[in-house]
């Protein structure tokens, strides 16, 4: 499953699983388990938990990379 990023940005989720994260530790090891850490640390407020997995909205994400260090599972990537 593909999902569109918008070509300048630097971080995304690169998880599309909507199960919850006992199911998705046991399908994948850098799945997104929903655990919302990424949420406490991102300053503007970027990401949200939808369905069990995380999301960005880029029209409010710095770019600072706190997310991507939190991330347990680091299925929340970077390019920074």
């Amino acid at each position: 499953v593909l999902t569109l990023v918008p070509g300048h940005k630097k971080v995304w989720v690169a998880c599309n699983s909507h199960d919850k994260g006992a199911r998705v530790k046991k399908a994948c090891s850098v799945g997104c388990i929903g655990c919302g850490l990424c949420l406490k640390v991102c300053k503007p407020e970027a990401i949200i938990l939808e369905n069990n997995l995380a999301r960005i909205d880029y029209k409010k994400c710095s770019h600072c990379g706190a997310c991507v260090e939190k991330c347990p599972t680091k299925c929340i990537a970077s390019l920074l």
